[in-house]
């Protein structure tokens, strides 16, 4: 007998663990943002003139990452089902087309991965005409995933959920319920918030009040809570009935294809496509019958107590990138403290007199009112300014230094000119390449796993239906169905916790070895079809050139004589 699904009070009562957590944590992701954004002055408001300035370092420290990251477009290889299911073939030739047209949404996510922790992606099956547009991919914050803290992995949990906010006109034709039977609230952005309480009564982040004509007016707060232990899909909103009753319990999904009438309706807009699929179950299912949820974690760095809550990058060094700026502010302010001030006698300039040296005019002849025998310096001196202590700069520098002890990061990766020797560069890249690598798997890990769910949606979006696809080698032209994708098969990323640094270690290695191998017996054609891979170059490169034809000897011309060898030889 199956596990009893959850009720609207446990929901409820899980979205308030979900929202007081998340309360806690607004002011520090506000700050984590605004460093990012380079906006830290900004986002603190003061009343006095003081000039701040501040430095763009938190910006450079995740660009650096995302940039070492993701050097290529990301794709698996798909091995094989062990029961023989399935194509592993159109499976890893799907999977890479998706891959490679939601590279932008995956660094989204790796972003806000580094910014707040963790980041998400969310597969989603959306109405088109096209079953391989079906599935999209959206980056989510963590402030929208409900995750379940008990479970110590993301495969453990209970429940996973995802809060959003919907109009309500959306809303009432994804779920057909009666408009008087919501409660509206205004678009507001979560993190500008005060709180996820204040949202349903207060004013919006734009000024707007529920009932007044705008689109930012009438919303809802939706939740899709995945029960994996009661295999359920729960869409539940606290304005909806109060928060008592589900709005919906299943899915629905636009199954099949359109046959070609159909198909130009909806594409010129004449009608409405409703092709769905409704279950009361999570329709995304492994091949051995797990529930699958559609959300895929991107983890970096995590809470040793809590592993499902992330801890991030900006997170981490937000004291020194706070530090920095106010260093870089005082400095600013130093400077401007050093203008050229002079002390003047009363009386012994005229207003001619004081506008010319305010000019700066070079040349000019000021005449000045003074007693006769009076030196000028005793009327007129430049006023003493106390220089900026030298420990200011010292002290900038080694909070620069902590963040880059922090990031892990050798400086000649971020592109700042070092004195590093050789030797030393390469131990340091070995070094970067250790805490690059281990994030690169955590890369890897989400785009396997984001290969395998797209595959498990599109199967059955595809329905019973096939699709003529023209796929690329070895596969070719065939009929996608639903079958092909629903093996238990292995994604694994190509070339995985591969990086730029280890890309640059293996050409060095090529290089300095190539020698050496062929010295002692290696096929040259080998040697060359291996740096021919290292350096990505062009296949022709292995095609040898055709031998140059010899050129013919005059008519009449003697022949050369045969080459004589020497002998004994």
């Amino acid at each position: 007998m199956a596990p009893k699904h959850l009720t609207p009070s446990e929901v409820a009562e899980i979205v308030a663990g979900h929202d007081q957590h998340f309360d806690s944590k607004r002011s520090l992701y506000r700050e984590c943002r605004a460093l990012y954004l380079t906006r830290f002055w900004r986002e603190n408001t003061y009343t006095d003139n003081v000039l701040r300035t501040e430095v763009p370092k938190a910006y450079a420290v995740v660009e650096s990452y995302l940039g070492s990251l993701y050097a290529k477009d990301p794709s698996v290889v798909v091995g094989p089902d062990l029961r023989g299911r399935g194509n592993p073939e159109v499976a890893e030739a799907t999977a890479n087309q998706f891959l490679k047209s939601v590279r932008q949404q995956i660094e989204d996510a790796t972003r806000l991965a580094l910014i707040y922790s963790p980041g998400f992606i969310k597969l989603s099956p959306v109405e088109s005409v096209d079953p391989m547009k079906r599935v999209q991919a959206s980056a989510i914050p963590p402030w929208q995933i409900i995750v379940d803290d008990t479970a110590h992995s993301w495969d453990n949990q209970r429940f996973v959920g995802h809060v959003y906010m919907l109009p309500v006109k959306e809303a009432m034709q994804r779920y057909g319920k009666r408009r008087d039977a919501y409660t509206t609230r205004p678009y507001v952005k979560w993190i500008e918030s005060a709180s996820i309480a204040g949202q349903k009564r207060g004013e919006s982040s734009l000024g707007i009040e529920p009932g007044q004509d705008s689109p930012y007016a009438e919303w809802v707060r939706v939740v899709e809570m995945y029960d994996l232990r009661a295999d359920k899909l729960l869409v539940w909103s606290p304005d909806y009935k109060d928060g008592t009753k589900f709005l919906f319990t299943g899915v629905k999904v636009q199954v099949g294809a359109l046959d070609a009438e159909v198909a130009a309706d909806a594409d010129s807009g004449e009608v409405e496509t409703k092709i769905v699929h409704e279950t009361t179950g999570i329709p995304y299912k492994t091949a051995s019958g797990r529930p699958i949820v559609p959300i895929i974690p991107l983890y970096f760095s995590r809470d040793p107590d809590s592993p499902l809550r992330g801890y991030s990058l900006i997170e981490r060094s937000k004291d020194q990138f706070r530090e920095l700026n106010l260093m870089r502010t005082y400095q600013a302010q130093g400077v401007r403290r050093m203008a050229r001030q002079w002390l003047v006698r009363a009386g012994f300039l005229s207003e001619d007199g004081a506008a010319k040296i305010s000019s700066g005019i070079d040349g000019e002849f000021i005449e000045v009112d003074v007693v006769p025998g009076t030196p000028l310096e005793g009327n007129m001196m430049p006023v003493p300014n106390v220089p900026i202590p030298a420990d200011i700069a010292i002290y900038a520098q080694t909070v620069s230094a902590d963040i880059d002890a922090a990031g892990l990061l050798a400086p000649f990766t971020r592109g700042e000119v070092t004195k590093s020797t050789a030797t030393e560069q390469n131990l340091l890249a070995s070094y970067t390449s250790s805490e690059i690598g281990r994030m690169a798997r955590q890369r890897d890990d989400a785009i396997s796993l984001m290969s395998q769910t797209y595959n498990t949606l599109l199967s059955v979006v595809l329905g019973d239906d096939g699709e003529p696809l023209s796929l690329p080698n070895p596969v070719g032209p065939t009929i996608l169905s639903a079958d092909d994708l629903t093996g238990d098969f292995q994604y694994t990323a190509v070339d995985p916790a591969t990086t730029p640094m280890n890309d640059l270690a293996k050409r060095s290695a090529i290089q300095n070895l190539a020698p050496l191998l062929m010295q002692l017996g290696i096929d040259p054609k080998q040697v060359l079809a291996e740096i021919v891979r290292t350096f990505q170059l062009p296949e022709s490169f292995l095609i040898p050139p055709e031998p140059e034809p010899e050129p013919e000897a005059p008519e009449g011309a003697p022949m050369a004589p045969p080459t004589q060898t020497p002998e004994g030889l």
